[in-house]
């Protein structure tokens, strides 16, 4: 019993730490601008839903009005995005920009997250704000685009525009 537990842990997390080398999520090249409500936490021309998140270091950040962009990943492709371009960058990159990095890993079993996810995540510098709990993913997460990185841009925390990318190309198009 106790030998296949073991092995279910570790199949378990070379399946999560596989596909870490890829950059993209599809080939198609484009950018999904949303207006109007993308979710009940996010509604163009309102005040981004409030929130208290801890970093992988345990840190934790609310929304300030000096954040210009926040940028959001749900699944563990965008993640890989995220973690690609941010490897070409310095660690401060995101804060010298007033852009908050938030990555959904609610839907990741705790054991997962704590032995593999949350340490690796530790080797990165910048600080990415972790969302744990489901029902608080539900306030951010749009569930058509999902599989996409949503970038919003905000004006003292009023939401601008939302947008949705599905490669690195993009993705640098629209941060840097």
């Amino acid at each position: 019993m106790k030998k296949h537990f073991i092995l279910g842990v570790i199949v378990s997390a070379t399946l999560f730490l596989s596909g870490c080398t890829g950059n993209k999520i599809e080939d198609k090249k484009e950018v999904i601008v949303k207006t109007g409500e993308i979710s009940s936490g996010i509604i163009v021309g309102k005040e981004l839903a409030p929130f208290k998140l801890k970093d992988q270091f345990d840190k934790e950040h609310t929304l300030t009005a000096d954040v210009k962009k926040v940028i959001f990943v749900f699944t563990k492709p965008t993640g890989h995005i995220m973690k690609v371009y941010m490897g070409e960058r310095k660690n401060d990159y995101l804060t010298s920009r007033n852009i908050t990095f938030i990555a959904d890993i609610s839907g990741m079993p705790t054991m997962i997250a704590n032995m593999f996810a949350i340490p690796d995540m530790k080797e990165s510098k910048y600080p990415i704000l972790l969302i744990k709990e489901k029902e608080n993913a539900k306030r951010f997460r749009n569930e058509e685009q999902k599989n996409a990185v949503m970038i919003i841009s905000l004006e003292n925390k009023i939401i601008k525009s939302v947008k949705f990318v599905t490669n690195d190309v993009d993705l640098k198009n629209e941060i840097d």
